[in-house]
């Protein structure tokens, strides 16, 4: 089915995602994280994950400058913390990102977590709020694609009777000791 890194799979809205990405959890900020991307995009990368709570967005964004690679050609997805939840913080924490990234646009914005009703009793209009930052940024063009992460169905049903734009991506963890399967089926039979 998938041969080659830069293999993609097509999203609800039509943008196309490589299949495979160089995930940067973990890299420590600085000359590693900057040089590990750079290496990754010579290796073949094109799709390169990571995210504000990271600290090594800066770092991210100078790996793909000195990589050589056109920005067109990088699939960039980074997320939003818990930290900066609401309308207004969103907006501000998406123009952080675009700033230390570097670049005018991010192709994958993803809530990193959902606020939880053990967090908040008010854990639907928060993530709503949010999400409604995720929408603007969006249709502004700042963000070519919108999603959530570690979301179960419950919140994303939430967003979805919220909302205008349903996610497009439910990004979670899945490996051969933590296999989510009836979470991957459903976010699937939900186009994510």
């Amino acid at each position: 089915m998938f041969t080659k890194l830069t293999d993609t799979i097509k999203l609800k809205n039509g943008v196309e995602i490589p299949v495979i990405g160089f995930g940067t959890w973990q890299t420590p900020s600085g000359e590693v994280a900057s040089s590990c991307v750079k290496a990754a995009i010579d290796a073949g990368y094109r799709h390169i994950d990571t995210a504000a709570a990271y600290g090594n967005e800066a770092d991210v964004g100078e790996g793909i400058r000195a990589s050589g690679v056109k920005r067109s050609d990088i699939f960039l997805t980074t997320k939003h913390w818990i930290t900066e939840r609401g309308y207004s913080r969103t907006v501000s924490a998406v123009e952080a990102s675009l700033k230390a990234l570097g670049t005018d646009y991010i192709d994958l914005y993803l809530v990193h977590w959902p606020c939880v009703e053990k967090s908040s009793p008010q854990w639907r209009e928060i993530n709503a709020a949010t999400w409604r930052g995720f929408e603007k940024m969006y249709k502004d063009g700042k963000i070519r694609a919108i999603g959530v992460s570690n979301f179960l169905p419950e919140h994303i049903l939430a967003l979805e009777a919220d909302c205008d734009t349903a996610p497009m991506v439910n990004q979670i963890e899945f490996h051969p000791g933590y296999c989510q399967s009836e979470l991957v089926r459903w976010s699937l039979s939900h186009g994510m």
